[in-house]
C-alpha cells in the first residue's frame, strides 16, 4: 500500500509563497508604523507634561545625605564576600580535618589497614575500602551530602538493622519491602501477622 502524503509539491510551494508574502507584508507594516512613530515622538502633550515634571521636580538635598548616620551599611543581600587568601592561613591554623567536616574521622585501626600492604595481595587499600564499605553512611558522614541520601538517612533508627538484608552488590529495595504491600495498603509495623 502506497503512502499517501497530505500535500504534493504544488501545495507545498503555494504554502511557502503565502508564508513569505505574509511575512513581507508584516515587515512593511512594521517599518511604516515605526517611521510614523519616530516623527511624532515628543509632539504629544503627555510626553511634554512628563518632561516638565521631571525637570521641575525638586532635587535631593545635600543635607539629607549628611543626615545619614555613619554606622549605616548598604544592604548585603545575603552575599558573603570570600577572601581566599585567608583560606590558606585557616587551613594551617585549624587543620584540614576541622576545615572539611563533611566526613567524620576514620578510626585509627581502620586507617592503619591502608598502609599495611598491597591491594594485589588483598591487603592495604583493599582491606581499608572493604572495612569502610561495612560502615553505614550515617557512621561515616555527619549529614547527607546528596539529596538521594535523605530517603534512607537514619533509617536504622526506625527499622532495626537486623531486619534490613544487605545484598552483596548493594542493591536494596527497603522502601518497597517496608512501605508497599501487594494490596496497596501499607503494613502496620507494630502488628505482626
Amino acid at each position: 500500500m502506497a503512502r499517501n502524503y497530505p500535500a504534493n509539491t504544488q501545495v507545498q510551494k503555494f504554502l511557502e509563497e503565502s508564508y513569505n508574502k505574509e511575512r513581507d507584508t508584516r515587515l512593511q507594516w512594521y517599518y511604516k508604523l515605526r517611521e510614523n512613530s519616530n516623527a511624532n515622538i515628543g509632539a504629544s502633550k503627555q510626553s511634554e507634561v512628563a518632561r516638565r515634571k521631571i525637570q521641575n521636580a525638586p532635587k535631593p538635598a545635600e543635607d539629607m545625605f549628611n543626615k545619614i548616620s555613619g554606622d549605616y551599611a548598604p544592604q548585603q543581600f545575603n552575599k558573603k564576600k570570600s577572601n581566599f587568601d585567608d583560606l590558606q592561613t585557616e587551613k594551617s591554623e585549624k587543620g584540614l580535618a576541622q576545615l572539611v567536616a563533611e566526613m567524620r574521622p576514620v578510626d585509627l585501626r581502620v586507617k592503619e589497614k591502608l598502609y599495611d600492604g598491597f591491594t594485589k595481595e588483598g591487603k592495604g587499600r583493599y582491606q581499608y575500602l572493604h572495612s569502610r564499605y561495612k560502615d553505614s553512611p550515617e557512621d561515616k558522614f555527619s549529614f547527607p551530602l546528596l539529596s538521594s541520601w535523605e530517603y534512607g538517612w537514619r533509617l536504622g533508627d526506625v527499622i532495626p538493622k537486623e531486619d534490613i538484608k544487605k545484598p552483596q552488590h548493594g542493591r536494596t529495595k527497603i522502601v518497597a519491602d517496608t512501605f508497599y504491600t501487594r494490596t496497596g495498603i501499607p503494613a502496620n509495623p507494630r502488628v505482626s501477622v
